[in-house]
């Protein structure tokens, strides 16, 4: 087979430029990556080989060597699911939009829990994994709270909160 057996509309030209282009945003991406707390990369959905480069980009003082790894860690970045790790990136920032929306579901479960009585069987249902126990405990102390007059939102409010935020992690 030669050149002329393909039809010109299959091959796709890419220039120089645009590849440079290219493998600057994958740096880019590599190295919001290592500005993340190291704890942060275990929920990334990143193959074990970056995440390996990763710590090692960590325990590198020297300007040159550093350099040179974000190098190695975007090309590493070209091989996986950027569209993925840029979804989970965008939920550690909270000014970007997918954190706001996440923010606000949990903000809506936690309203719904303490005033809707089929609140608590609706979340359950949506998260099997609850611990029940602990989740009627939060809604009860929190109902609690904010039956008062004016309602005042305290330490069980913001602890349904959190509660909610772990679960909706998993």
């Amino acid at each position: 087979m030669n050149e002329s057996d393909y039809p010109d509309d299959e091959i796709e030209y890419v220039s120089k430029s645009e590849m440079k282009r290219e493998a600057e945003r994958w740096q880019e991406l590599g190295k919001r990556l290592t500005e993340l707390n190291a704890a942060k990369w275990k929920e990334l959905p990143i193959s074990e080989t970056l995440y390996n480069a990763l710590v090692e980009n960590a325990r590198l003082k020297q300007h040159e060597a550093k350099r040179r790894h974000m190098q190695y860690i975007g090309r590493l970045v070209g091989d996986e699911d950027r569209d993925a790790i840029q979804a989970k990136l965008d939920l550690f920032d909270p000014s970007s939009e997918a954190y706001g929306r996440r923010i606000r579901q949990q903000e809506l479960w936690r309203t719904r829990l303490v005033s809707d009585s089929n609140g608590l069987n609706a979340f359950i249902e949506e998260f099997p994994a609850v611990d029940r126990q602990q989740l009627r405990n939060l809604v009860r102390n929190a109902q609690k709270e904010m039956s008062s007059e004016p309602p005042k939102p305290g330490s069980s409010y913001k602890k349904l909160f959190q509660f909610i935020k772990e679960q909706m992690a998993d």
